[in-house]
């Protein structure tokens, strides 16, 4: 394995935020950290059963409390009642990296971000629908989480994970006593069938390798991926098809099958990429990447199916009226590599036009469903609707789905 130097990679610490020129989305931050652990039941931290494979809304927080060990609390909600189903806790071990301070790249400090003593609630609401590279923490059925650690002396790092009892398992080796660059492995998330932890590495010419081990004690490094690393600054790793590859970029969300994903490429925008039979830089001229036409003035929440993005305003303000605040959909499969935009492309506006600050919280599995949150002056308010044009939302009345989606992350609707 190549020796390597200092990273220069950071991930952004809110998910959905926009990066670099060009391009700026929905500035939805997390609450306050005090809330981070309301989902923690009874069974937190002892399994508390399986994760339903489907009919439940998964969330996860994270509370950094001052003279105390931080911790990840994953909760599963019954839509229907909004009652907690399950839940799980996980004790972030002390040399795990969990805060922007340490610069160095994880996903563990986006789910983090705001958490700390001290550091207020947004005035602009909850997160948007968490990046692909969140859920992706976790394994399948949320059983282990992918860490990146730090020997605080000498400043390399490693991956890892941590399963629900507390128990540490290091992937990477110790540094070599040979004169060499101080190793760096970043960006730390689970394939879902929990086969390995996937990761990036940056050598002394920020040349980005994205590479693997695997967690039954195969510890060689397999290569996937590397490139130049230049303008990649507030990238993350996440991970698409199968076989899996690794996609590294900016605000990566990846559809349902796999086979493409949006991300923000610095000096083309929000584009469509189409997953490369390997591991990739998501950058330009590296990957095949189709431009989103600036007239659909879309900002991707996710995707509905494997061809159509749930889209909001890009730069939080519609010229359209009739979409001011609301959602539409965009036909990706329509569009054609220019800067015109489609007939047809675009969907009709989903929610009615209003004042209201709206953000998606999460779309359900079959992309039917979504979860908006609804800021009127201080007052948030919750509310779900179909995603289809002219849709009526309905206020979400129970408390526990306050709890819920207040704090933290949405990271699925299975």
């Amino acid at each position: 394995m190549a020796a390597l130097a200092v990273a220069t990679v950071l991930l952004p610490l809110v998910a959905g935020c926009g990066g670099g020129p060009g391009g700026t989305g929905p500035d939805a931050k997390g609450a306050k950290a005090t809330a981070g652990q309301q989902g923690a039941g009874k069974n937190a931290g002892q399994g508390g059963g399986a994760f339903p494979d489907k009919g439940v809304i998964v969330t996860a927080s994270c509370s950094v409390p001052a003279s105390k060990p931080a911790t990840v609390t994953v909760t599963g909600w019954d839509p229907a009642t909004w009652e907690q189903t399950v839940s799980r806790t996980f004790t972030v071990p002390a040399e795990a990296v969990v805060a922007e301070a340490d610069d160095v790249a994880s996903p563990l400090v986006e789910l983090c971000a705001d958490n700390f003593p001290g550091v207020g609630a947004s005035e602009d609401g909850p997160r948007a629908v968490a990046a692909t590279r969140l859920r992706q923490l976790f394994d399948k059925d949320f059983s282990r989480m992918a860490v990146v650690l730090i020997d605080r002396e000498t400043e390399a790092t490693g991956v890892g994970y941590v399963d629900t009892r507390g128990k540490l398992t290091k992937l990477s080796g110790a540094p070599s006593d040979d004169f060499g660059d101080t190793p760096r492995e970043e960006d730390a998330v689970f394939a879902q069938n929990g086969s390995a932890v996937w990761f990036t590495e940056t050598d002394s010419s920020d040349r980005v390798r994205i590479a693997s081990r695997s967690v039954a004690g195969e510890h060689a490094v397999t290569e996937q991926a590397d490139g130049d690393g230049d303008y990649m600054d507030g990238a993350g790793l996440a991970l698409a098809g199968d076989p899996v590859r690794g996609l590294f970029g900016k605000e990566v969300r990846v559809s349902p099958d796999g086979r493409k994903a949006t991300a923000f490429i610095t000096w083309q925008g929000y584009n469509v990429v189409d997953v490369p039979q390997g591991s990739a830089l998501l950058k330009a001229k590296r990957v095949k990447a189709t431009g989103i036409p600036s007239e659909a003035d879309c900002y991707p929440y996710g995707w509905v199916d494997d061809t159509a993005v749930l889209c909001g305003s890009r730069l939080g303000k519609a010229e359209d009226p009739k979409r001011k605040n609301s959602f539409w959909t965009l036909d990706t499969s329509r569009l054609d590599g220019t800067a015109d935009l489609p007939k047809g492309a675009l969907g009709d506006p989903i929610i009615p036009a209003t004042d209201r600050k709206n953000t998606v919280r999460t779309v359900s599995q079959d992309g039917k469903q979504m979860i908006f949150a609804s800021l009127q002056g201080t007052r948030l308010e919750f509310f779900v609707s179909a995603t289809t044009p002219g849709a009526t939302p309905k206020k979400i009345t129970a408390k526990g789905a306050d709890r819920a989606l207040r704090v933290g992350d949405v990271l699925e609707w299975r």
